[in-house]
């Protein structure tokens, strides 16, 4: 794993995950869309476990579409939460949507770097017909798999229970 093709792979995910919040912000404010009241209330493991397969979606595309898919999944969800954005007051995204929005995409931006050099490993190894070129950059893999768990399990804590 080169550290410039980390860094690239960040600002590429993070990047597009701003564009996605930007063109959410902008699609409310556009069509004056208003809040409802209609909130729901949610447990830890509806959370968990939603966000847990969005990143999976995100890891298992983005893999085999060499990253293309992962970045779409994340463009659409930072699509919804800049549409969440732009319907809430200022204080409320401050107060309640920040604090754990910040884990829970933080940790899709994580997955979809994951998924980006899993699909490396996966030409690697078309090319090279070898399976340990599978294999060399798993532990990069697993410690983005782990982080994206981590940070899924505080953002739903924060959620649920702040």
């Amino acid at each position: 794993m080169k550290k410039t093709s980390v860094k690239k792979d960040f600002w590429v995910t993070f990047i597009t995950l701003i564009i996605g919040v930007i063109v959410g912000i902008c699609i409310i404010k556009i069509s004056g869309i208003t809040i409802t009241s209609d909130i729901q209330v949610l447990k830890f493991n509806e959370i968990f476990n939603h966000n847990t397969g969005v990143a999976l979606i995100i890891l298992i595309i983005g893999s085999l579409t060499f990253g293309v898919g992962g970045l779409m999944i994340l463009f659409i969800n930072g699509i919804s939460m800049g549409m969440v954005m732009g319907i809430l007051p200022l204080k409320q995204i401050i107060f309640i949507l920040f604090p754990y929005a910040v884990f829970e995409l933080l940790s899709f931006v994580f997955v979809a770097m994951a998924g980006i050099e899993m699909s490396r490993n996966i030409r690697k190894f078309m090319k090279e017909k070898r399976i340990m070129a599978l294999v060399n950059e798993w532990f990069y893999v697993r410690f983005l798999l782990t982080l994206t768990l981590v940070l899924l399990a505080i953002a739903g804590i924060i959620e649920v229970y702040i």
